[in-house]
């Protein structure tokens, strides 16, 4: 008859073993399905950053068309089609994965649909690109020009691309356990990325028409008042 103490020993090793295997494969698949949704909230967040850029983009495809034959409206009719769904899909996306990161991205978008209204109606208004030279971007260069640091008017859109990616990382990962919601709430408050983004598009648009009105007038030969 085996020794009650040496099976009692030999059950309990045997339960702890089976145990431990048991939590391990438990915790694998618990990280495992954590990182798997890591992964796909970070991929909706990357589309959510591609579809404002895409649709900041649309002006400058429009202003550099080559012609205005009907299927080079029809493409870009399509192009915009599909960057305003893109848009409209991630708008929803984002405001279901986090209520305040969804707040920042839907005042972005207002804010970029109306630089690119007014981006794409002058565009229009712009006869086709027929050479190499009108390819380029931004006011007619002098012969005494010098690189500057913002010499290429970086487009606002970018800034909120940027500000809005830095966003991102609080809902990857452990951070979206510990930035509660009013934890972020107070983080972005503090950031004022709202603010920044309405003074930056203000300014870029007052710069743009400006630069749009001055090159009309100079196609036309009038005198340009630059105060």
């Amino acid at each position: 008859m085996p020794d009650s103490a040496g099976f009692a020993s030999w059950s309990t090793v045997v339960s702890i073993a089976f145990g431990s295997s048991v939590l391990g494969t438990l915790a694998g698949k618990l990280l495992d399905r954590g990182g798997a949704r890591s992964e796909t909230i970070r991929d909706g967040y990357a589309d959510a950053v591609k579809a404002m850029n895409a649709w900041g983009q649309f002006p400058l495809r429009v202003y550099r068309r080559v012609d205005d034959s009907a299927q080079t409206l029809v493409r870009l009719e399509a192009l915009a089609a599909d960057s305003k769904e893109a848009l409209a899909y991630a708008t929803g996306w984002v405001s279901g994965e986090s209520v305040e990161l969804g707040r920042v991205y839907n005042a972005l978008v207002q804010l970029l649909r109306a630089e690119v209204t007014i981006a794409a109606r002058l565009a229009w208004s712009s006869p086709p690109v027929s050479t190499g030279n009108g390819m380029n971007i931004g006011a007619i260069a002098e012969a005494d020009d010098r690189a500057a640091p913002d010499a290429g008017q970086m487009p606002a859109e970018w800034m909120i691309l940027q500000e809005f990616s830095s966003l991102i990382q609080y809902r990857i990962g452990w951070r979206r356990y510990l930035w509660t919601r009013p934890l972020l709430r107070r983080r972005i408050a503090q950031r004022r990325i709202i603010e920044r983004a309405k003074a930056e598009f203000a300014n870029h648009s007052a710069r743009l028409l400006n630069m749009r009105l001055v090159m009309a007038a100079q196609e036309r030969g009038e005198a340009v008042d630059r105060g």
